[in-house]
């Protein structure tokens, strides 16, 4: 599944121990720590963390923002911060692709110059189609026009090299390719933005990089958790391509093949309507009942955290 994903026997351990205190010593400590492991993966300045989904550090992201911005959609999560930044009331441009059709940078270059846009922002791995978008480019495109950009992280993290040096507001979740539980939002920034309107205390950003330790009650199972999933940190790329090429022997290929193909899902269009269920009695639960999956008859599977090669073997020898 692309969510919740399979976890490791370590990080269940470490969600198991007994509670602690968000305000003691102890826990203030790690958490510390695994803001700074996150900003070493990254390259980030800067890291908070939130309790709560993807969706929530997006909303950070989009409470940060002023002026016009072009957000670049090519599936799902990308609809989904432009209905976000819509939200906010933002003066916005919305680019549209067909789903799993990469960026068109030059056409972005020229939607910025000629929305005037200060912001873009786009999806890094796109989990509805499987597809891993050009964040070098975009980058660079940004920069000749002197636009920041935001970036939507949350499965690319731990998935693919994440670079966020030259980023400025990205987020990511502890609940997919960094292989924990759901439940810890993380927004990254090159510098601790200074909105001038009104943030609700939650979505405070500068406020959650400021402190020493949350701001709020943070649940420390989840903490716990997500320290010892960053230090697991598997490569996912070996098992990305063996999913591939049991689906092309299935005869049923994946919709986006390399080198933009995703190493941690997968998306297809599957051999006949009921192949969601055929793998659920088989004993895998695979990627299908999202209503933007079923809308569109595809599926996916996913190969996130603890998932080994010998079980993706065994689900496609019992398909076949």
């Amino acid at each position: 599944m692309p969510g919740p994903v399979e976890i490791a026997d370590e990080v269940r351990d470490a969600f198991i121990q007994p509670p602690i205190s968000h305000r003691c010593d102890d826990f203030i400590d790690r958490y510390e720590a695994v803001r700074a492991s996150l900003r070493a993966l990254t390259g980030a300045p800067n890291a908070a963390l939130l309790t709560g989904s993807g969706t929530l550090a997006n909303e950070v992201v989009a409470g940060c923002l002023e002026g016009p911005g072009v957000v670049l959609v090519n599936g799902e999560f990308g609809q989904r911060i432009a209905r976000q930044a819509a939200r906010w009331e933002l003066p916005l441009r919305v680019l549209d692709w067909p789903w799993g059709t990469p960026w068109d940078l030059e056409a972005a270059g020229r939607a910025m110059e000629d929305h005037g846009a200060k912001w873009v922002w786009g999806v890094h791995l796109e989990t509805s189609m499987g597809l891993v978008n050009d964040i070098q480019g975009l980058c660079r495109v940004a920069r000749g026009h002197n636009v920041k950009v935001c970036l939507d992280c949350i499965s690319s993290l731990g998935a693919v090299p994440t670079d966020l040096r030259d980023v400025w507001l990205a987020t990511g979740v502890s609940g997919k390719a960094l292989g924990s539980y759901a439940g810890v939002a993380m927004v990254f920034a090159a510098e601790v933005p200074k909105p001038s309107h009104k943030i609700p205390t939650y979505l405070d950003l500068a406020n959650a990089m400021g402190t020493i330790g949350p701001c709020f009650t943070f649940p420390s199972p989840l903490l716990l958790a997500l320290e010892k999933a960053l230090g697991l940190r598997p490569d996912y790329a070996p098992l990305g391509k063996l999913v591939r090429q049991k689906l092309r022997e299935l005869g049923t290929p994946p919709l986006v093949e390399e080198p933009a193909a995703a190493p941690i899902v997968t998306t297809f269009v599957p051999p006949r309507p009921s192949f969601v269920q055929e793998c659920r009695e088989l004993g895998y639960s695979i990627g299908g009942e999202s209503g933007y999956l079923a809308k569109r008859g595809l599926v996916q599977i996913a190969n996130m955290g603890a998932v080994r090669a010998d079980q993706i073997e065994q689900l496609f020898d019992q398909l076949a």
